[in-house]
């Protein structure tokens, strides 16, 4: 087989704490990294300065390096920030994969996910109601069109008593899919690919201001299996 493009994983990151979150998806590209042998992959955010002009500066002249969004949507930050910023240091052809959270497999990972916690609980899917907490945005719909078209796909596959979906940018916000749970099993499930500022503090206290007492889950993107996902779409 011969040898794939450079893919570089590029993940908004947390201004607040670059180095940590540039680490983690760092740590990410190299478990992708033992699935994809045929070419190099490599992490990189925004947020912390040079991470991603490191990254295109180590992909080969010889092929248009790929850049994968590790992102839950292809909003502002993708379509138009990380595309500025690559070519401000990378003068030629660049592929771009599809987001994360566009992914078709991200649904039944969501799936698997909540079903597997309602399990740990003792309750059965059918008995559980699944809050999804998402980003939103005041500035665009993709945001929140990406997590209602995950959220759609989970209630087709019928496994849950409701599912629920709330963000913390716009309405309706999280707190508001949370309330009235009361005596039911319940589970919530950060649609977000990486664990910053919005799942460690806004999504507790939403979950919180609800007086939701059921299980949060890690973001989808932190599961175990997204590395193997990834790379089978670098593969593909």
């Amino acid at each position: 087989m011969p040898d794939l493009p450079t893919t570089i994983i590029v993940a908004h990151g947390s201004p607040s704490d670059p180095d940590t979150l540039d680490s983690a998806v760092q740590a990410l590209a190299a478990r992708v990294q033992e699935h994809v042998r045929e070419g190099l992959v490599i992490g990189a955010t925004l947020a912390k300065a040079g991470s991603l002009e490191s990254a295109l500066a180590r992909a080969s002249s010889s092929q248009a390096p790929a850049i994968y969004p590790f992102f839950m949507s292809e909003g502002w930050f993708v379509r138009r920030e990380l595309r500025r910023r690559v070519e401000l240091v990378f003068d030629g052809p660049v592929t771009y994969f599809g987001a994360f959270g566009l992914d078709a497999k991200v649904p039944d990972l969501c799936v698997t996910n909540a079903m597997a916690a309602a399990e740990e609980m003792g309750a059965r899917g059918e008995d559980t109601v699944l809050v999804m907490a998402a980003h939103g945005s005041q500035k665009g719909p993709a945001a929140a069109e990406a997590a209602e078209a995950i959220a759609q796909a989970v209630r087709v596959r019928e496994k849950f008593a409701d599912v629920r979906l709330g963000f913390v940018e716009q309405t309706p916000t999280i707190t508001e899919a949370a309330r009235d749970l009361e005596g039911r099993k319940a589970i919530c499930l950060p649609l977000f690919a990486t664990s910053a500022g919005h799942v460690l503090q806004d999504v507790p206290e939403q979950l919180d201001a609800a007086g939701f007492t059921g299980k949060l889950l890690q973001p989808v993107g932190e599961d175990q299996s997204v590395p193997h996902l990834i790379a089978a779409t670098i593969r593909a």
